[in-house]
């Protein structure tokens, strides 16, 4: 679906670059926006969770293991 999005808000820019109608450019230029925000919101969260860390969670509450040599 991804790829239809990116050939919808192309298309879009495409009619924006010839478009005389203000109100009609205007649609357009919102649509496009709506698109392209959508698109930074999905790479930012993609981003996000390839560098989560994987959590230790015995270390996270401060229940190392000991190693017994204090």
């Amino acid at each position: 679906m991804q790829g239809k999005a990116e050939e919808c808000w192309i298309e879009l820019c495409e009619q924006a670059a010839v478009e005389h109608d203000a109100n009609k450019l205007l649609k357009l230029i919102q649509e496009i926006d709506r698109l392209l925000r959508e698109k930074e919101e999905r790479m930012h969260n993609a981003k996000d969770s390839r560098t989560r860390r994987p959590l230790n969670c015995l270390a996270d509450r401060g229940l190392r293991q000991s190693t017994g040599s204090s």
